[in-house]
C-alpha cells in the first residue's frame, strides 16, 4: 500500500508563533532537543536549548549536561506519582510524505525497544504528533524562556503520556531515572507505509540521573582505533612503495 498523508500537525508545527522556543522547523539538523519526565500522576518538559548538529558536533568523550531544577521542576515532583521515565526527543517535520528526510526524529530508545520494527507511517505519525505536543507546551509554557518548562498534570493536555513520548506506542523512548540510552535518527525509508522505517545509531549516549541531563559523545572502541591505525599504515605503504619505484 502506497500513499502520501498531509500532516497537519507537522505543519501547525512549522508555522509556531515567534514566542516559540523548541524548534521544530529550520534546516535539517536544526531542530532542538527535549527532555521529558513522566510517571503516574504528572509529567515534565524541558527545552534543553540545544540542536541534533550541536550534539552531533561534541568531540569524543565530551558532554553536554543541563539540570532540571527550578519551579516547574518542584512542580512536578509535588504531582508526587510512581515510576518516573523519561526520554529525549528532537523532532523535524520538514515536508509531507515518506522520503527520508522529510519528517525526522532523534530520540532515546529503551533498553529493551528493538531497532527496525516501526513502520513509516507510525514514524511520521508519532514525529508530528510529538511536534505538536511540543506546540502546545511551547504555548502554555509560562513564564517564556530560552528552555521553556512545563509540568503538566496526569490528563491536562501538556500531559507527556505514554503514546506520545512512544511514537503513538510504536517505539518506547523511554528508560527509568539512572538507565543510560543510546540516541537513535528515525526517518522515513520510501512511501510504503508499512515497511520499517529507516534508523541510525547514533555516536551518543543519553541520561537523566534524577537531577541532571547528560548527552555524551561516545569515544570509539580501541577495535575501531586498530582499525584506523591499519588503515594509515596501509595508506603509507601504498605512498612508500609509489615513491621507490
Amino acid at each position: 500500500m502506497k500513499f502520501k498523508t498531509l500532516a497537519l500537525a507537522a505543519m501547525m508545527a512549522i508555522a509556531a508563533p515567534s514566542f516559540a522556543a523548541i524548534q521544530t522547523g529550520g534546516a535539517l539538523g536544526e531542530g532542538e532537543y527535549v527532555f521529558i519526565a513522566t510517571n503516574s500522576a504528572g509529567s515534565y518538559a524541558q527545552d534543553l536549548g540545544v540542536s541534533t548538529d550541536f550534539i552531533a558536533a561534541l568531540a569524543a568523550g565530551t558532554s553536554f549536561t543541563q539540570a532540571v531544577a527550578g519551579a516547574e521542576w518542584d512542580k512536578f515532583l509535588a504531582f508526587g506519582g510512581t515510576n518516573t521515565q523519561w526520554a529525549i526527543i528532537a523532532v523535524q517535520p520538514l515536508d509531507v510524505g515518506f522520503n527520508p528526510g522529510e519528517i525526522n526524529a532523534w530520540t532515546t530508545r529503551n533498553v529493551n525497544q528493538a531497532l527496525g520494527t516501526i513502520q513509516n507511517t507510525q514514524s511520521n505519525d508519532g514525529s508530528s504528533n510529538l511536534a505538536a505536543h511540543f506546540f502546545d507546551i511551547d504555548s502554555l509554557s509560562s513564564p517564556k524562556g530560552a528552555n521553556n518548562r512545563k509540568a503538566s498534570a496526569f490528563g491536562s493536555l501538556t500531559y507527556s503520556d505514554n503514546g506520545v513520548t512512544s511514537f503513538n506506542s510504536f517505539f518506547n523512548a523511554r528508560n527509568a531515572v539512572g538507565v543510560e540510552s543510546e540516541l537513535v535518527y528515525l526517518t522515513a525509508s520510501n512511501d510504503t507505509s508499512d515497511l520499517p522505517s529507516m534508523y541510525t545509531v547514533l555516536a551518543t549516549t543519553a541520561n537523566f540521573d534524577g537531577s541532571t541531563v547528560t548527552l555524551t559523545s561516545a569515544v570509539p572502541e580501541p577495535s575501531s582505533y586498530a582499525m584506523l591505525f591499519a588503515g594509515l599504515a596501509a595508506v603509507g605503504f601504498v605512498a612508500r612503495r609509489r615513491k621507490s619505484v
